[in-house]
């Protein structure tokens, strides 16, 4: 255990090569940027939407992890759709519609358009841990080792490259987070900002506002977090009335889809101790995963979807299990540093929050839960990494020699398990590309139909 004043220490970083870490969040932004975009430029003819059937039959729905790829490419190409469903996802066409189209007007087709946009989500998303990496750590190589673990992890391998709007909202998570490390170095933080930051924290997921209110609550006394939440929320409702400038708004803010009751404590998530398994294991290692049929009523037939809810840690083999091993050992070492070493600041609290915020929000709501990985184990890997980071001497050694032979086979491991689990997923598109089409639901879109290559 060190002391008080090694663990201050070690929440102050040394600055005195800024350039280094400027160059380190730039290069991560550009890993996070290229690997999103070649992935997506490969793929996406295998998750846009096909207007040849009605939005419950895409060939591509659900059928990933529960994902909604051809909607939300939908959400992203047409300014009429009912798919951008702005009560959940407020601000979301400002970073999806508006770019894509400008990009069209360009004579960037709508595809590469959309690639491009998503890529450069999964870039900020990886620019944005890169930078809280730096804010709070002071080793270099556990900058290092924390940001290669968290591309290597199976919730960046599985989700860089989907139509997805989860890089985004981690990325508004992350943004937050960020701002929560920079103004705990300085101690205080202006209410502009937080406002600011609230805004970014509501913008794509509804729930990551718990991020904002969280941010208010550790920086200011109770009635300024108060004001800051509302302002945050007022200016978001004004970005909200003006997008109607140029998208057709179809859902008022406090509607709720009746479908969403299907996603409160479902059977299929299992008991706690499951919900915690795919949170913060499955996130991390990619099990076997298995094929099931939950989505009753979105064409998922029996066997159609692939999910990893009920598959235990380790089940892909001697390697999985090995790395399921080494990452328990991890997390417990590194939370157990973290409580015991760490002088707490309001980055601490914030971020030890905003985990207990995300794990309770999913033991209540969601199927498949490792769907929501992107906005929980960059959390936790800070957490844990900066409890490593207290480490000193002998115990530091070990930790950082440990991570180099790790990372490598956590990427092996993740890319392969990401290959089988695509090879599934275009079988199964396959299938349903060239079932009989069925005649679009009424009212459901307008525009004209979109080319296809056939295959991936």
């Amino acid at each position: 255990m060190t002391s008080t004043g090694n663990a201050s220490r070690a929440s102050t970083p040394d600055l005195k090569r800024p350039s280094a870490r400027v160059a380190f969040v730039l290069g991560s932004f550009l890993v996070g940027f290229v690997i999103a975009f070649n992935l997506l430029n490969h793929q996406i003819d295998s998750q846009v939407f096909d207007y040849g059937k009605s939005p419950t039959a895409q060939p591509a729905l659900n059928i990933w992890f529960d994902s909604n790829a051809p909607l939300v490419y939908l959400a992203m190409t047409n300014t009429q759709t009912r798919m951008q469903m702005t009560n959940r996802h407020p601000l979301f066409p400002y970073i999806g519609v508006l770019p894509v189209k400008a990009m069209r007007r360009l004579g960037i087709a709508e595809p590469l358009g959309v690639c491009l946009v998503l890529a450069f989500g999964v870039g900020l998303m990886s620019g944005l841990f890169s930078l809280t990496l730096t804010l709070t750590l002071e080793n270099a190589a556990l900058m290092g080792l924390g940001q290669l673990f968290f591309l290597a992890s199976a919730s960046f391998v599985f989700w860089s490259g989907l139509c997805e709007r989860f890089s985004w909202g981690s990325a508004t998570i992350l943004s937050v987070t960020a701002g929560a490390a920079y103004y705990s170095r300085k101690e205080k933080m202006p209410v502009a900002a937080a406002v600011f930051l609230n805004v970014i924290s509501l913008s794509v997921t509804i729930t990551n506002w718990m991020f904002g209110l969280l941010l208010a609550l550790n920086f200011f006394k109770i009635k300024t977090a108060i004001k800051v939440g509302l302002y945050g929320l007022a200016a978001g409702l004004g970005l909200w009335f003006m997008e109607q400038l140029f998208i057709t708004q179809h859902d008022s803010l406090l509607h709720v889809q009746a479908w969403n009751h299907k996603y409160v404590l479902n059977d299929y998530a299992g008991a706690v101790h499951q919900k915690l398994v795919a949170l913060l294991g499955h996130t991390a290692v990619m099990p076997g995963f298995h094929l099931y049929g939950f989505a009753d009523g979105v064409a998922a037939e029996s066997h159609q979807m692939l999910g990893v809810a009920q598959s235990a840690p380790g089940s892909s083999g001697p390697l999985g299990l090995g790395l399921v091993i080494a990452w328990a050992v991890l997390l417990v070492v590194g939370t157990l540093a973290w409580s015991s070493n760490v002088s707490k600041n309001q980055f601490d609290r914030f971020l030890s929050f905003g985990i207990l915020g995300q794990i309770t929000l999913h033991m209540i709501y969601g199927v498949e839960l490792f769907l929501y990985g992107l906005h929980v184990l960059p959390l936790v890997l800070l957490l844990v990494v900066r409890g490593l980071d207290t480490l000193k001497g002998p115990s530091r050694r070990i930790v950082i020699a440990g991570l180099c032979g790790f990372v490598p086979l956590l990427a092996f491991h993740n890319i392969n398990q990401y290959r089988e689990a695509r090879t599934l997923y275009v079988e199964r598109y396959e299938e349903r590309l060239h079932s009989p089409a069925e005649a679009p639901a009424h009212g459901a879109q307008q525009g004209p139909k979109q080319g296809r290559k056939q295959g991936p």
